[in-house]
């Protein structure tokens, strides 16, 4: 291994895109102190600048070059992290609507996870969905959308028919895995809001929907325990639609 002109330039570049990819994957979060995430970035980069030599662009010849060029790769980092995101924030989405259709909603607590607040099943449900990422290999099959994503020499900044297909096919799949995950308990939760339309409608005086409250707590929650195979399967697809789509989407659909 040579340390030219030319192994410098690709390890910074290797180094830009890791270290975007990385600070913005909820997988090693805000939880993992900053020093430990730039030495692990530097550690990967050094390892992995050699096998991405074939696929680096010639080295730049200006300094407009040179800005263009990290640029891009800061860029594509990004969306390397931002897919694992959004498969976070999907299970979040999940536990959001849980927690709305049992009346949990309004019970905000911080989850350093996601860096802001959530309510209580999402934060369940981000964390629950966090360690099976981690269990299925979703840390190995991030790296291996890395080093995928640099077989795309014609990738380009410019949005595209085919990037916004395939974004739009991306965010449907999530937005379905979502649903399902937060299925079993939104169906049990519509079963016991329309018996109590009934009962409000023989017997108003006995005020069914607040009757109700508790019913839908310990049912929702015994519904959530139940169903959390499910989650399982939705992150497993999720993870496999997100590690797919976002290669294909940064070499420009």
């Amino acid at each position: 291994m040579n340390l030219d002109a030319a192994w410098m330039v690709a390890f910074l570049a290797v180094l830009c895109r890791m270290t975007a990819m990385i600070m913005t994957a909820p997988i090693y979060g805000q939880v993992v102190p900053l020093q430990i995430r730039a030495m692990f970035c530097m550690v990967v980069s050094v390892a992995l600048t050699p096998a991405l030599m074939p696929f680096m662009p010639p080295v730049p010849q200006g300094l407009g070059d040179f800005a263009a060029l990290f640029f891009r790769e800061c860029t594509m980092g990004l969306a390397l992290g931002w897919g694992v995101q959004l498969l976070v924030n999907c299970l979040q989405m999940a536990g959001a609507i849980t927690d709305l259709q049992i009346g949990m909603a309004s019970a905000q607590v911080f989850n350093p996870a996601v860096g802001g607040t959530a309510s209580p099943i999402a934060n369940l449900k981000v964390m629950l969905g966090t360690v099976l990422i981690l269990l299925l290999g979703g840390h190995h099959m991030m790296f291996q959308a890395f080093m995928e994503s640099y077989r795309y020499p014609s990738a380009g900044l410019t949005p595209s028919q085919g990037m916004l297909t395939l974004l739009l096919q991306l965010l449907f799949r999530l937005l379905i895995a979502s649903v399902q995950i937060a299925a079993p308990v939104v169906g049990v939760t519509i079963v016991i809001d329309a018996a109590a339309s009934l009962v409000n409608k023989a017997v108003p005086q006995t005020q069914p929907f607040l009757i109700s409250m508790p019913v839908k707590i310990c049912l929702g929650l015994l519904a959530l325990m139940l169903g959390l195979p499910t989650l399982v399967v939705a992150v497993q697809r999720g993870m496999d639609a997100v590690f797919t789509q976002i290669p294909r989407l940064i070499g420009g659909g």
